[in-house]
């Protein structure tokens, strides 16, 4: 799949032009308008579509210059809004052409995020929000002026994607199928400088994001991985039914190529007790070979994916892990933060209801053995905070969100999810 985006200029201009040059009023009102294609594949369980809020980032620089801290315009946020066009994020900061009419080039990428170099780090751990992991770059466009404004963008995508179809024979519920391939790269940076990608050696087990009704499960993957040695589970429930299988030739006679989606089409045979996964297309960019492979059910218990509901974190590992996002959090309540970590408070009757303390242990009073758990969304802080509930003190509860720094300690941020274990 590759993206067009088309760049229009018609920008409030920020003038780059020599001191003491004369201002022409009739390019002054011109300013870029930037709207964006999506052909081929989906991007994202939701669609192939682009979302609202979808960002890119900018670059611009002067032509034939490599990217550098020199760039006239750097790491600009686009975003996507609801009229089809991507816009700036803050007016104040969009890109402008140089007023003088000397030539630019123009370089950019697909998450947007924020960055303190040109280098983007890759983790690929926490497969829930495709769109998030979706890397793509372009660097197609240059020698633009203001007498030659028109700028053509066009995006690839930087890394490999495995796409699961999935069916049970029977035409059972698959609302509780969670689909796990093991032993996968997941870390790697990307150089913008240049658009190369280096990988780290290091390998684990992750968990596909799957659609609601579990009926497609998709990974993103980096392109150079090995998946000779990589299985395919699929869990139903609580370890109800589970099923093996190898990979197909297709995606293990060669290491993972960049820009290659494989489409697979898995069928579970509960009466058989096998899966089988049947040829489906590769979607070009590039197509090798399909095959047809079977998954034999099994009584061995499937890998734990840590910070999964099935195997949440406990709280002292929350604190070693911090930067996973979208992760799984268990512990008990044991109090809140008054505004600091070094304000623990168990007061039941004060004002504290934007947080939690959360510990491994029910009686904890240590404050670096827990973390300050952040409730900001009102469904949460309604049901989580001690001082409208009380009772909630001691409660075993687990957690999903992010795992990030809060009142200066480890904690856990942009909470999403709760369920009482009592």
């Amino acid at each position: 799949m590759k993206l067009l985006f088309f760049i229009l200029p018609l920008i409030c201009l920020l003038f780059l032009a020599c001191e003491g040059e004369t201002i022409d009023p009739t390019r002054a009102s011109k300013c870029i308008r930037v709207t964006a294609d999506i052909e081929g594949v989906k991007t994202r369980l939701s669609g192939s579509t682009w979302e609202k809020d979808d960002g890119i980032g900018i670059y611009m620089i002067k032509s034939g210059v490599p990217l550098s801290n020199t760039a006239l315009a750097q790491n600009v946020h686009y975003r996507y809004d609801e009229t089809g066009i991507f816009t700036p994020k803050n007016e104040s900061q969009a890109i402008y052409l140089p007023f003088n009419g000397s030539n630019v080039d123009f370089i950019a990428y697909y998450p947007y995020r924020a960055l303190t170099d040109f280098v983007i780090p890759i983790d690929l751990t926490v497969q829930s929000h495709q769109a998030a992991l979706d890397l793509m770059y372009a660097n197609n466009v240059t020698a633009k002026n203001m007498t030659n404004p028109s700028v053509n963008m066009l995006f690839s995508h930087r890394l490999s994607k495995i796409v699961l179809q999935i069916t049970h024979y029977r035409n059972i519920d698959l609302s509780e199928l969670s689909v796990i391939l093991t032993n996968v790269p997941t870390k790697a940076s990307f150089n913008l400088v240049n658009g190369t990608l280096t990988s780290s050696p290091e390998t684990e087990d992750i968990a596909l994001g799957i659609s609601s009704d579990g009926t497609v499960a998709e990974a993103i993957l980096l392109p150079g991985s090995d998946l000779s040695e990589s299985k395919l589970w699929f869990v139903i429930g609580d370890n109800e039914q589970v099923y093996q299988s190898t990979l197909p030739a297709t995606v293990t006679t060669n290491p993972l190529a960049s820009s290659t989606l494989h489409n697979l089409n898995a069928t579970l045979y509960t009466e058989e007790e096998k899966a089988l996964i049947e040829p489906g297309s590769i979607t070009p960019w590039i197509t090798p070979p399909s095959e047809t492979v079977t998954a034999d059910r099994t009584e061995v218990a499937p890998p734990a994916i840590k910070g999964s509901i099935s195997h949440p974190y406990t709280v002292i590992q929350a604190m070693e892990a911090q930067g996973k996002n979208d992760v799984w959090v268990k512990g008990y309540i044991v109090g809140a933060f008054d505004g600091s970590i070094s304000k623990f408070v168990t007061d039941t009757t004060g004002q504290v209801k934007s947080n939690i303390a959360l510990a491994d242990n029910m009686n904890e009073t240590v404050t670096s053995n827990m973390i300050p758990v952040s409730i900001s969304t009102t469904t949460l802080k309604n049901a989580l905070n001690i001082v409208d509930n009380p009772t909630n003190l001691n409660r075993h509860v687990y957690i999903r969100g992010n795992l990030a720094v809060y009142f200066s300690a480890p904690g856990l941020r942009d909470t999403k999810e709760y369920l009482f274990m009592d």
